[in-house]
């Protein structure tokens, strides 16, 4: 195994092997954050597709109902 380089400190986590998982798990909740930071907009935008595909197909079979009749 080679030492650590010079502007990296030592591993301090247990047994020597490296970052303890606590570290790391903060280490990754600061660069990433959590699923419940993330923009809202995409679920909105599914959301908003449903609707309109929805009325759109509701309204597709008021009209062929219609069609249908006459």
């Amino acid at each position: 195994m080679t030492s650590p380089p010079a502007d990296e400190p030592a591993a301090d986590g247990p047994a020597g092997g490296g970052p303890a998982r606590e570290e790391l798990d903060q280490q990754v909740r600061d660069h990433y954050g959590t699923w419940r930071d993330q923009p809202k907009g995409v679920a909105c935008a599914v959301i908003a597709a449903f609707f309109v595909l929805t009325t759109v197909a509701f309204g597709l079979a008021v009209l062929a109902a219609v069609l249908a009749v006459r």
